[in-house]
């Protein structure tokens, strides 16, 4: 417990200057002092501190005492869960100071004790993180033992879970690590308020720029949680940026709530295709199936039956036939949304046949093209 009092030290004495305008110093338990308003003091012998260790009791030292790096003053015993943990001192004549030291012991005491607490609980915090990071990506060599290892941390496997994975889209260029990381925390805090999780929610930071809670879906209705969500998004976007969720479906215990979260992180790459700003993971068509082909096939495909995808020269095309495709194939509607004309539009779509051998305006076609695309941008 003295290591707690070595890091808090300096803050405690910090925090006494601005009640008492006195000299406070903190000894550890050789006699050290280790914080002081008076800086050149920091690092020497206090041999009154000493006597306090030894005796475990207040010690006052009066002008005529002569005791090695001490000076006149009220030293007093710090005690955490009954151990000594250091002495506090306050400079000055003991008939002076002598309220003010069971004032400042006292307080001391609870800072200390405030301090143990606050680091109890961000140490469970980061368990409880480093454990949900390990859980989505399956970091278990025997899932019955993993499963108990949460139960020590107060995290329930067994229950049954939805996997929200929602992304900050920001210019990080523009940003500094240490800004990012503290604008992120701060949704993180804002998302946890607005929706009102629950003990047995959990969630965390997940990635740069992402924040993944695997809901517990006990007790509530799904469909109206959707709909706070959307809400939520709105509602706190303008504070933050853009933000964008993918959603996974429900499942029970451990591989459930990994399958969830696999489905949220896929639905939340195609966010941006769809309208809106949250995605499910149910409403997905051929991507839904898309990710459990390799990146090795995939690229096989694409090279096999569409090269000008890879071609950045051909960036034009491949946009062109991305819109035309999101439009259901119509002309029209896609050469408005391209702010080009009909022809340009047929152009290009003629241009693509030439290229590949597959018209994009035919069904069965189209099919594979977007396929192709769909792989494209396959993580």
């Amino acid at each position: 417990m003295a290591g707690l009092l070595d890091t808090q030290a300096q803050q405690i004495v910090h925090e006494m200057e601005k009640i008492i305008e006195k000299n406070i110093n903190i000894m550890n338990n050789d006699g050290i002092i280790i914080a002081s308003k008076d800086a050149e003091r920091i690092g020497t012998f206090h041999e009154g501190a000493r006597n306090v260790i030894e005796r475990g009791e207040t010690v006052m030292i009066f002008p005529e005492d002569t005791l090695l790096g001490s000076k006149p003053g009220v030293n007093m015993p710090i005690y955490f869960h009954e151990e000594l943990i250091g002495v506090i001192g306050i400079t000055g004549h003991p008939n002076e100071v002598r309220d003010f030291a069971k004032i400042i012991q006292k307080m001391t005491e609870v800072m200390v004790k405030e301090a143990y607490v606050s680091r109890e609980l961000d140490l469970e915090k980061r368990a409880k993180e480093l454990y949900i990071q390990e859980w989505m990506r399956r970091k278990w060599d025997c899932i019955e033992a993993f499963g108990v290892r949460g139960q020590t941390l107060s995290i329930q496997t067994n229950v049954t879970r939805q996997a929200f994975l929602f992304r900050l889209e920001t210019d990080q260029e523009n940003e500094t690590e240490v800004a990012r990381q503290e604008k992120m925390s701060d949704l993180l805090k804002k998302l946890q308020q607005t929706l009102a999780c629950s003990q047995s929610d959990l969630i965390t930071l997940w990635n740069s720029n992402q924040i993944l809670l695997l809901k517990d879906t006990q007790n509530i209705s799904v469909s109206r949680w959707y709909g706070e969500v959307e809400k939520t998004i709105s509602k706190i976007g303008g504070s933050f940026g853009d933000i964008i969720c993918g959603v996974g479906r429900e499942y029970e215990g451990l591989e459930g709530a990994v399958k969830s979260f696999e489905e949220a992180r896929l639905a939340l790459h195609f966010v941006d295709s769809r309208e809106g700003s949250l995605l499910l993971f149910k409403d997905l068509g051929i991507e839904s199936i898309m990710h459990e082909i390799s990146e090795e096939k995939m690229n096989d495909f694409i090279q096999r039956f569409f090269p000008f995808f890879l071609d950045p020269d051909h960036k034009q095309l491949v946009e062109t036939l991305r819109v035309f495709l999101e439009h259901n194939q119509s002309i029209a509607a896609a050469s408005e949304a391209l702010f080009i004309h009909k022809n340009t539009l047929q152009y290009r779509l003629k241009k693509m046949k030439e290229l590949t051998g597959y018209d994009p305006r035919m069904f069965q076609d189209a099919v594979l093209y977007w396929m192709g695309l769909v792989g494209l941008g396959k993580e």
